[in-house]
C-alpha cells in the first residue's frame, strides 16, 4: 500500500492513486512545465485512515438514512460525517509519511530547513475527468506552515469529501460513494503578485482557436471564489495576438496572512485597481504555456497559474468539461473594418436585422451607380457576435468585369474606405474602367446639387410618419409604417451615404499623391490642414450650439445651480423657479428640438438625446469652466485663416513650373474642393440618418407595451431582441416570444464582453492586416499609430471607455478612447489631444479633431490598456507618435 508519492513519481494514469488534481500536477512536472514542487498523500492513505478509525460502517449507516431530496437532511447528515473524520486521530504511519515528505520539501526549497508555506488541496479520485468536473467540490487550505498544521488540514481535506454539495453532486453524476476516495495534494505555496485562470479554448464562444485568460492581483482564490471580477484577455492561439482586453476594477486581493498562517482579504489600492494585471510579455508567455499544455494533453484545458517575481508557474490543470460546440463555419470572406468606428459595440438583434438588408441595398446601389450588376448567389452581408460584416467575395463578384489588379484595389477601397490605398491605375484602362470613372465623376459633380432636395424629401417623409397618432392604429399598420420608414425612406438616403464615403477615400488619397511632389514628407500634414476649418460641418455646428448653451448657463445662476441636480427631472424642476431659469429651459428645449435625434450609441436600443438629455447636461457641465480660448467658434475661425494661408502657399509652390501652373494646380484645386465638400456632407448624412431613430423607437415602444400586456413579451424592451421579420409576422400570427427574447438578451450581453474579430474567413476568425503584429514603439516609452490631426500636445491621460465615463475628462486632458464618433466630439473642446485604438485619417474623430485644431493619433493598438489615468504623454498628430513623459513634466499645448 502506497501512502505518498512526490510529483515526479506521478503521471496522468495515476488518478486512482492520487486523484485528478494530483495526477495532472505529476504529469505536468514530468513534461518539464513550471510546476511548484510537492507531494500527494494517496487515496490509500485516506482509505487506511477511514478503516483504521472504524468509520466505514458509521458513514454507511448515515448515508443509508440520508434523504437525498431533502437539502436540510443532506446538510445535517454530511456534517455528521465530517465531524467523525475531523475528530478521529491520525494513524501514526500516515502522520510519519506526511511529515517526512514535508520536511524533504522544506529542505529542498529552504536550505535552512525552516517550515515552508504549502497549499493543502483535496484531490478526489473521480475529479477532473473529461466527462465531469469535481473541481471546487472539496476544500483547499492555503499558507499552511508547520507539521501540526499540515496534519490538521489533511484531515480537513478528507472531511471535505463529505460536504453536502459534494455528496449531492456525486449522486447526480451517478458516482458510487464507496468507490470515491480522496487524495491530498501538498504543494509549495507561491507568493504571487498576480494570478488567474487560463482556458485553452474560449468557454464563452466555444472557439478552439482562442485562449481566454482571467487575471487579478494576489492569490488566485480571489478569482476562483468569485470575490473579484478579473481582467479578461482573449488571445489568438495561432499567432499569439491579443484579440481583446477587458480591464476590470479589481477591488480585493487574497494574500498571505501577516502572522504566517492562512490568508487574508485586502483592499487593492485605488490607483492599482484599473491597471492591467498582466503586461503583453506575460500574456505572450501564458499563450506559449497554453499551447504546450493543450498539445501535451490533446484536449482543451482549464489551467490555474501565477506570476511571482516575474516567473510564471502552473498550479493546476484540468480538462474543460463545459465547452460549447464551436459555431458552424459560414462560407465567405467577412470583414467589418468599415464598421468598427460606426458600431463600437455589438448591436441589438432588431437593429442587426434592419441594418444587414439596408447595407446590402447600399452595396447594390453603389455598384449600379458605377455601372455594375449585383452578384448572384453570394451572401452580401454577414452578422456575427451582433456585428455586421461585408462579404468581400460579394464585392469581388460584382466587380468581376474589371481587370484583377483594378478589382483588387477597389475591393480594398470599399471594404475599408478609411484606409490608405494605392491610387494609380497605369496600364489598366479598359472601357469598363473608363465607364466607371465617368460615372464617378458625374456623381461627384452632381450630388451636391441633389443633396438639398434629397434631404428635404427625406425629412418630409419622416415628418409624415411622426405626425401619425399610433395609439389607435392596429399592430399591422404600425408594422407597415416601420417598414416604410426603414426600407423606403431610410434605404434611399443610406444608399447615397456609402457612395459618398467611397468617393472621399479616393479623392483624399489622390490629393495626397499630388502633394508629395511638392511637399515630400510634409505632404500628409499639409493635407490634414487643408481639410481643417471647413465651415458647415454639422457635427461642429452641434458642438458650437452646445457651447453657446453652456455660455448661457454660465451667465445664469439658476442654470448653473440646476446643472448640479442629480437627474434631469430635478434639473427641469429647479429651472422653473426663476425667469432666467425658464429662459435657459426654453433654449435647451430648442436645442433638443434641433439636435435631439442624436444617438448616444449607434443602436436603436438606446434612447436619443431628446428622450434622455443626460449626455447633453454632462457636456454643459464640462464646458462651464472653459475659457473663451476653447470656444469651437474661435477655433474654427483660426483654422479657416490658417487653411486659406496654406492654400495660398500650395498655390505658390505649384506655380513654380509650367506643369504645376497648367495641370497640377487646376486638378488639385478641384479635388481639394470636392474633398472639403464631401467630407463636410458625410457628417450631414450621418446626422440626418439618425432622424430615423425617434419614430422607429416610438413605434417599437408601442408594440412592446401592447405585446407585454398580451403576454407575448416579458417586458416592453424585449422587442429589441426580436428580428424585424419576427415583428412583422406577429400581428397575423401572435407568438410567445418571451423565451426567445430572454435567450437573445443573454447572448447580446455575452457579445458585449467579447472581441468581435475584424475578419471571419470561412468560419475562421482572423486579424486584420494592421492588427497582425504588435504596433511598434514610436520612441523609447512611446507608441506609434496613425496621424489623424496635426499638431502636438502634452497632458494627463484620461481613459474613457464609453459615454457613461464622459465626466472623467478634465480641461486639457488627453482623451484616450477605444474610438470616437460624433457622440464623443463635444469632448474635443475640453481635451487637448486625442488617442484612439481604431480609426484613420477619415474617421469621424480625426475629422472633428482637425475642426477643433487639436492633435489626434488614431489606431494605437491597446491604447486604453497600455495607457492609464494620470500618466503624462505627448501626442504628435504630425508623426502619429505618442510618447510617455516623466511625472512632473509640465503640460503644454502646441498646435
Amino acid at each position: 500500500m502506497t501512502l505518498s508519492r512526490a510529483f515526479d513519481q506521478i503521471t496522468r494514469n495515476d488518478i486512482g492513486i492520487v486523484g485528478g488534481k494530483g495526477a495532472n500536477l505529476g504529469e505536468m512536472t514530468a513534461a518539464g512545465l513550471p510546476v511548484p514542487p510537492g507531494f500527494c498523500l494517496t487515496a490509500d492513505a485516506y482509505r487506511q485512515f477511514i478503516s483504521g478509525a472504524g468509520l466505514d460502517s458509521q458513514i454507511e449507516a448515515i448515508l443509508a438514512a440520508m434523504r437525498i431530496d431533502d437539502p436540510a437532511d443532506v446538510d445535517a447528515k454530511a456534517a455528521q460525517i465530517r465531524a467523525l473524520i475531523t475528530g478521529a486521530p491520525m494513524p501514526p504511519e500516515i502522520a510519519a509519511e506526511a511529515v517526512a515528505n514535508y520536511r524533504r520539501l522544506s529542505i529542498q526549497l529552504d536550505p535552512h530547513g525552516d517550515s515552508i508555506a504549502v497549499a493543502v488541496r483535496s484531490s478526489a479520485t473521480a475529479e477532473d475527468l473529461p466527462g465531469a468536473s469535481f473541481a471546487g467540490q472539496q476544500d483547499t487550505y492555503l499558507n499552511v506552515r508547520g507539521e501540526d498544521d499540515l496534519l490538521e488540514n489533511v484531515r480537513r481535506c478528507w472531511a471535505s469529501l463529505w460536504t453536502a454539495r459534494a455528496v449531492t453532486y456525486r449522486v447526480k453524476q451517478g458516482f458510487d460513494h464507496k468507490l470515491v476516495a480522496l487524495a491530498v495534494v501538498v504543494q509549495a505555496m507561491i507568493r504571487s503578485e498576480v494570478s488567474g485562470i487560463l482556458f485553452t479554448a474560449n468557454p464563452v464562444s466555444g472557439r478552439r482557436g482562442e485562449a481566454l485568460i482571467n487575471a487579478s492581483w494576489g492569490l488566485g482564490e480571489a478569482i476562483v471564489s468569485g470575490m473579484v471580477t478579473p481582467d479578461t484577455y482573449i488571445v489568438n492561439k495561432r499567432d499569439g495576438a491579443i484579440l481583446s482586453r477587458m480591464i476590470a476594477s479589481k477591488e480585493l486581493s487574497v494574500e498571505y496572512a501577516p502572522d504566517g498562517r492562512g490568508t487574508v482579504e485586502r483592499a487593492v489600492p485605488a490607483e492599482q485597481r484599473r491597471k492591467p494585471a498582466l503586461n503583453d510579455a506575460q500574456i505572450s508567455q501564458l499563450g506559449v504555456l497554453c499551447a504546450t499544455i493543450e498539445r501535451h494533453y490533446g484536449a482543451p484545458m482549464d489551467i490555474e497559474w501565477a506570476f511571482a517575481r516575474g516567473q510564471c508557474t502552473i498550479l493546476q490543470a484540468r480538462p474543460i468539461t463545459t465547452l460549447k460546440d464551436a459555431p458552424a463555419a459560414v462560407p465567405g470572406d467577412f470583414n467589418r473594418t468599415m464598421f468598427i468606428e460606426i458600431f463600437a459595440e455589438p448591436i441589438s438583434p432588431i437593429f442587426v436585422s434592419v441594418i444587414c438588408p439596408l447595407f446590402h441595398s447600399m452595396l447594390d446601389f453603389t455598384f449600379g451607380a458605377l455601372g455594375f450588376k449585383p452578384a448572384k448567389g453570394v451572401q452580401a452581408i454577414g452578422a456575427f457576435y451582433g456585428q455586421p460584416y461585408f462579404n468581400q467575395r460579394y464585392i469581388e463578384a460584382a466587380l468581376a468585369p474589371l481587370s484583377p489588379s483594378v478589382r483588387e484595389r477597389l475591393v480594398a477601397q470599399i471594404v475599408n474606405p478609411f484606409g490608405k490605398h494605392q491610387v494609380g491605375f497605369k496600364g489598366e484602362v479598359t472601357p469598363r474602367f473608363l465607364g466607371m470613372g465617368l460615372r464617378l465623376l458625374g456623381f461627384m459633380r452632381g450630388f451636391p446639387a441633389q443633396l438639398p432636395n434629397l434631404i428635404k424629401s427625406y425629412r418630409t417623409d419622416i415628418a409624415a410618419i411622426e405626425a401619425q397618432e399610433i395609439d389607435n392604429l392596429p399592430d399591422t399598420e404600425i408594422v407597415k409604417q416601420v417598414r416604410r420608414l426603414l426600407f423606403t425612406t431610410g434605404r434611399e438616403f443610406l444608399s447615397y451615404d456609402f457612395l459618398m464615403i467611397a468617393l472621399i477615400g479616393i479623392t483624399y488619397q489622390a490629393m495626397s499623391e499630388m502633394l508629395v511632389r511638392y511637399f515630400g514628407a510634409e505632404s500628409d500634414t499639409v493635407r490634414s490642414r487643408l481639410v481643417s476649418g471647413v465651415t458647415g460641418n454639422v457635427t461642429m455646428e452641434t458642438n458650437k450650439a452646445l457651447w453657446d448653451l453652456a455660455q448661457m448657463a454660465k451667465a445664469s445662476p439658476a442654470a448653473r445651480a440646476a446643472l448640479a441636480a442629480p437627474d434631469y427631472a430635478a434639473f427641469r424642476a429647479q429651472l422653473e423657479h426663476s425667469a432666467d431659469g425658464v429662459r435657459f429651459r426654453r433654449a435647451l428645449d430648442q436645442f433638443l428640438h434641433t439636435y435631439g435625434h442624436r444617438e448616444v450609441r449607434m443602436d436603436i436600443i438606446y434612447p436619443t438625446w431628446s428622450e434622455d438629455p443626460s449626455p447633453v447636461l454632462a457636456f454643459l457641465r464640462g464646458y462651464l469652466d472653459l475659457d473663451e480660448e476653447r470656444s469651437p467658434h474661435r477655433q474654427q475661425e483660426r483654422l479657416v485663416r490658417e487653411r486659406h494661408a496654406l492654400i495660398d502657399r500650395v498655390h505658390d509652390r505649384m506655380r513654380t513650373d509650367l506643369r504645376g501652373r497648367l495641370i497640377d494646380w487646376p486638378i488639385f484645386n478641384t479635388i481639394l474642393q470636392q474633398v472639403q465638400m464631401h467630407t463636410r456632407e458625410r457628417d450631414t448624412m450621418h446626422f440626418e440618418l439618425t432622424r430615423l431613430f425617434p419614430p422607429f423607437r416610438r413605434m417599437l415602444g408601442e408594440l412592446g407595451n401592447r405585446w407585454t400586456a398580451k403576454g407575448l413579451l416579458t417586458q416592453p424592451d424585449d422587442i429589441y431582441y426580436l428580428t424585424f421579420d419576427e415583428i412583422e409576422s406577429t400581428p397575423a400570427k401572435p407568438q410567445d416570444w418571451r423565451a426567445v427574447a430572454a435567450a437573445r438578451r443573454g447572448e447580446h450581453q455575452r457579445n458585449c464582453k467579447r472581441h468581435a474579430p475584424p475578419i471571419i474567413r470561412d468560419g475562421e476568425e482572423m486579424l486584420a492586416e494592421s492588427e497582425a503584429a504588435p504596433v511598434p514603439d514610436g520612441a523609447v516609452g512611446g507608441f506609434r499609430g496613425t496621424a489623424g490631426s496635426p499638431g502636438r500636445a502634452s497632458g494627463i491621460v484620461r481613459v474613457v471607455l464609453g459615454p457613461e465615463e464622459f465626466g472623467k475628462l478634465g480641461k486639457g486632458d488627453i482623451l484616450v478612447a477605444p474610438l470616437t464618433n460624433p457622440v464623443w466630439t463635444p469632448l474635443f473642446a475640453i481635451a487637448s489631444g486625442i488617442i484612439t485604438e481604431v480609426g484613420g485619417i477619415l474617421s469621424h474623430g480625426a475629422i472633428v479633431a482637425r475642426e477643433y485644431g487639436i492633435p489626434a493619433v488614431m489606431a494605437v493598438s491597446g491604447a486604453t490598456t497600455r495607457l492609464t489615468d494620470g500618466q503624462h504623454v505627448t501626442v504628435d498628430g504630425d508623426t502619429g507618435i505618442v510618447t510617455l513623459i516623466e511625472d512632473g513634466a509640465t503640460a503644454a499645448v502646441t498646435t
